[in-house]
């Protein structure tokens, strides 16, 4: 999780929980159905932020799991709740880790925050054993012809950083990945907007609050993109 003022704002953590993605642990619980771990794998929380979800997988499903986060802040809260786990400070881009150690990777509303995303899945291919599982949700562009106008806000959120499904999915298999799975969740991300628009009276609201000067007229560009939100798994093939 990036260290800006978006995520590390206390108007985000309230509408977003200690998780800050849409859906909370729904889609954790799903990812984790499927990949098949077990309480002998280590995983990494990539972007682990206030470490929720380390915390969660150990408490619910008996994983260990290391948490990576850029963001000096949202790592104090981790450490300080979670005191038995491990927490290092760290982007997508250099995770400070050795080779070939995970058996899975958890990548959830994080790797649109990326600032070179084809680098951090390459760092992911990299701490991975063959055969691992990488498990992504994030959020997409359902009209991926407007996403170079919403590159130019300096705004940093997920949703700056949205990208056309079908690329990822090309720079996911580059970089040494099968897709085993891919599902359409955008029900999630209504009913976030719901809930937000409830909450602050309007989306130009919100990322004002969030976000400040930066983020003014970003809702009327994020609109154009059409943005949704998807669950992936892929496996670690090369």
């Amino acid at each position: 999780m990036s260290g800006n003022c978006a995520y590390e704002s206390p108007e985000m953590s309230a509408l977003l929980g200690g998780t800050l993605r849409p859906g909370g642990f729904a889609l954790t619980d799903r990812g984790i159905a499927s990949c098949h771990w077990t309480s002998t794998d280590l995983l990494l929380d990539l972007g682990c932020g206030q470490g929720a979800t380390v915390n969660y997988l150990d408490q619910k499903h008996g994983l260990k799991a290391v948490g990576i986060d850029p963001s000096q802040k949202l790592l104090a809260i981790a450490r300080k709740d979670n005191p038995d786990k491990t927490f290092l400070i760290g982007s997508g881009e250099a995770i400070p880790l050795p080779d070939d150690i995970f058996q899975g990777v958890l990548s959830e509303c994080t790797l649109s925050l990326m600032g070179d995303m084809h680098v951090a899945l390459q760092e992911v291919c990299r701490v991975m054993k063959t055969n691992g599982m990488f498990f992504i949700t994030d959020v997409y562009a359902r009209n991926p012809e407007s996403l170079e106008v919403i590159k130019t806000h300096q705004f940093e959120s997920c949703m700056r950083g949205l990208y056309d499904l079908n690329q990822l999915q090309a720079d996911v298999e580059r970089a040494g990945f099968e897709i085993v799975l891919l599902e359409d969740h955008s029900e999630l991300l209504k009913q976030l907007l719901v809930k937000t628009i409830f909450e602050f009276g309007s989306m130009n609201a919100f990322w004002q609050k969030t976000g400040g000067a930066c983020a003014a007229g970003f809702q009327d560009v994020l609109k154009m993109c059409k943005p949704g939100y998807y669950m992936m798994i892929a496996r670690k093939v090369k």
